[in-house]
């Protein structure tokens, strides 16, 4: 695959997720020259077991426009911010996301018409994330091209927070990204970027933990260093 001639839209549920998953591909393929854009779908004030005792969406806000910075994103849009819709998405109408990712404005499927999408996965015990799945997968539904865009690549991204941790089976590893020494970093200092999430250790956002997780996913695949993702459509053409 040539990645230089690659668009990558990943579509996270929250700030920080699209790091902790595949931030180190965002940066394999920027670097290469491809185009990376994230659709976050929510954002907003939560409590959380921290020294501060929460977050603000200003605050992840903030966050969001330094991690773009360092990995040299195109272009990011949240989708329904605010308390309203922060940790709720399961709420939501799932047409209502649907819409969003498949021909919302600026950010969506029709927008920026991406080769590879990157996603969550089912097996999560965050209900926000498995909202997510089902309306990707829906979203990404076979159509015939000429009605819609078809992006040839669907994978769903692993989680440090949520490895083997939810209410199914997590599905099979079978596409490991080789990361490189400076694609990691960029990785971890992104994550340093999110100051009102990381975490020290082991808690599973902490910056070694990423690290840990990177060298077992490369032993898995014969390389020093990846991430693993396992693949819902791959079209060759």
């Amino acid at each position: 695959m040539d990645l230089s001639k690659q668009t990558l839209l990943v579509i996270a549920p929250h700030p920080d997720d699209e790091v902790l998953t595949c931030g180190g591909l965002i940066k394999k393929i920027k670097n290469k020259g491809g185009k990376v854009y994230v659709l976050f779908l929510t954002n907003g004030y939560m409590k959380d077991f921290s020294e501060k005792g929460f977050s603000s969406q200003d605050e992840r806000k903030k966050e969001i426009e330094k991690v773009a910075h360092i990995l040299e994103i195109d272009g990011w849009k949240i989708a329904f911010p605010g308390n309203d819709y922060h940790m709720k998405l399961d709420t939501i109408p799932q047409i209502e996301i649907i819409t969003n990712i498949e021909k919302g404005d600026r950010i969506s499927i029709e927008e920026v018409r991406p080769t590879i999408i990157a996603t969550t996965q089912h097996a999560d015990y965050n209900q926000d994330h498995r909202a997510t799945n089902l309306a990707v997968l829906s979203a990404t539904r076979p159509a015939p091209k000429k009605y819609k865009h078809r992006t040839h690549l669907v994978i769903g991204y692993e989680f440090t927070a949520t490895v083997n941790w939810g209410p199914e089976p997590f599905l099979q590893r079978n596409l490991y990204i080789p990361l490189t020494r400076a694609e990691l970093d960029a990785k971890k200092d992104a994550m340093a970027s999110y100051t009102s999430q990381v975490r020290e250790g082991p808690h599973t956002r902490n910056l070694d933990q990423i690290e840990y997780l990177a060298r077992v996913r490369g032993a898995s695949c014969g390389e020093e260093l990846a991430e693993s993702y396992h693949i819902y459509r791959h079209i060759l053409a």
